[in-house]
Parts: structure tokens; sequence; C-alpha cells
């Protein structure tokens, strides 16, 4: 039984590893012709990363639906894994492993992309007038639920530069990235005292 969960675990990882090189080739090729290799590619994972796409994963132009693909795979390959290497599994690992996926795969990745579009946003707005600049401004529907919170908490009756109003989120996003990543190491070591 553990030779057959290895070697689940290893066809998870291998279709893994296609479903990246899927989703790289896509940012070249959106619309593979008939009869290429990204079509082929594209016939393997799309059915299963169909299942996720759904415009509650979207922020903007970006599409967050096939790390939630991927994660999900990788918490199905680790269970297999840690099965086969040491034939047994307890839900204390199971609720482990879907927290690390769940932080891994979704706040960290929205945070870094956060972080990167936020310190470009703030390095455009003191270049206004720029391509640069004109490019980042169409950005703006990210941000616009922390930008109009910002906003009613602390400038009711004055009008901020943009400037100002990046450099607060870039402070905000940072302080609740570490709160949230303690609170994760937290709901770990809870998980990690499952007795079973």
């Amino acid at each position: 039984m553990a030779t057959i969960a290895l070697f689940i675990a290893r066809l998870l990882e291998i279709y893994s590893f296609i479903i990246w090189i899927r989703i790289m080739l896509s940012w070249i090729n959106p619309f593979p012709a008939v009869g290429s290799f990204t079509y082929y590619l594209a016939s393997i994972v799309d059915p299963y990363l169909n299942m996720f796409r759904s415009s509650r994963f979207r922020a903007g132009m970006l599409d967050f639906s096939p790390l939630i693909g991927i994660g999900l795979l990788t918490v199905v390959q680790s269970v297999f894994q840690i099965y086969g290497t040491y034939g047994m599994m307890t839900l204390s690992l199971i609720v482990m492993l879907f927290l690390n996926a769940f932080w891994s795969y979704g706040i960290q990745i929205f945070f870094t992309i956060g972080f990167i579009i936020l310190i470009l946003k703030t390095i455009a707005s003191f270049m206004s007038g720029s391509q640069f600049s004109y490019a980042m401004n169409r950005l703006q529907g990210f941000f616009t639920p922390l930008e109009n919170s910002i906003r009613r908490t602390f400038f009711k009756r004055s009008i901020p530069k943009q400037t100002t109003m990046n450099i607060i989120m870039l402070v905000m996003t940072a302080a609740l990235y570490f709160i949230l990543k303690t609170a994760f190491s937290y709901l770990m070591v809870a998980a990690s005292r499952i007795p079973f």
C-alpha cells in the first residue's frame, strides 16, 4: 500500500509541474493553436484548472484560481507522500497540510503580489505624468477597497496625495501580513496538538 501511495504522490508531483509549465506558457501564448505542444498541454491541464475558475478568485487582472488548484493538489500529494513514507496519516497532519497550503498558495502569494504592486505604484506616484505612472494607475481597482477604507478612517475632511495613500497602504499591508503570519503560526501549533 505504501508503494502505491508513493507512486500516486510522484504522479501528482509531475502533474503539478505540468500545471506550472502550462501557467507560464499561457502568459506567452494564451490561445494556443490546435495541434501545438501548448494545445496538448492545455488539454491535459485545463479540465482540472477549470474546476477552480471563478470571478471570486480574481483580483483585477490577476487570476488566482490556478494557485488554488495547485495548492489543493499539493495537499493531496503530501498526504500520499507522508502515508507512503511513514505508513500512517493523522488528522493533525492533514489539518497542518491544509493550513500550510492555504498560507503558501493563498495568502502569502496574494500579499507578495500586493507588495510588489504597491511598491511600483508608490514609485509611479513620484513620477506623475510618465507612461509608468499611467500604467500603474490602471491597477487602481486592485486596492480600491483598502484605499476607500483608509480615506474614510483617516482623511474624512481632506483629500490626500496618491503618494501618501500608497505609503499608508504599504504600511497597513505589511502590518496585516505579520498579524496573519503570527495567527497562522498559532494555528499550526494548535493543529499539531490534535491528539489523533
